[in-house]
């Protein structure tokens, strides 16, 4: 009867706007379900805390120096840390330089021998070649 009354682009508008709706639903009943739960948990939990003697609190003052001492175990195990980076960084260079010491080494010996190479190869170069002649064969290997 509804369908009758509207003309179809409305009946269409009708009908979107019913399924946003239900759409946005189960998303609203999720998120409340969890806020209920989250505010219970609170509850249950978080009551049994705030009733706790009060020589069980602990002093700002303790607490402060506390922090301090952690802080300051920190601030120690960090320098450890820091210097020994520093000395493996330190190895790292050395080893460094050896290698561009020994790179440098290797290099003027290779440079001296292709020297010598060259040197070599103009030598033979310079060889005069003698002419070949071809073998003579004697009267007697020949045969008839």
């Amino acid at each position: 009867m509804v369908d009758a009354l509207f003309s179809p682009q409305r009946q269409h508008e009708v009908r979107a706007a019913v399924m946003a709706r239900r759409r946005l639903i189960i998303p609203l009943v999720a998120a409340l379900v969890l806020i209920g739960g989250g505010w219970m948990t609170v509850w249950a939990f978080g009551g049994s805390k705030a009733v706790a003697p009060p020589s069980e609190v602990p002093t700002a003052s303790a607490t402060s120096g506390r922090a301090s001492d952690e802080l300051l175990e920190t601030a120690k195990g960090l320098e450890v840390t820091q210097q020994q980076a520093v000395d493996q960084l330190q190895v790292v260079q050395d080893q460094l330089v050896a290698q561009q010491a020994e790179t440098k080494k290797l290099s003027e010996q290779i440079a001296a021998l292709t020297e010598k190479l060259d040197a070599l190869q103009r030598s033979v170069a310079d060889i005069p070649t003698a002419p070949v002649a071809a073998p003579v064969l004697s009267p007697k290997s020949r045969r008839p």
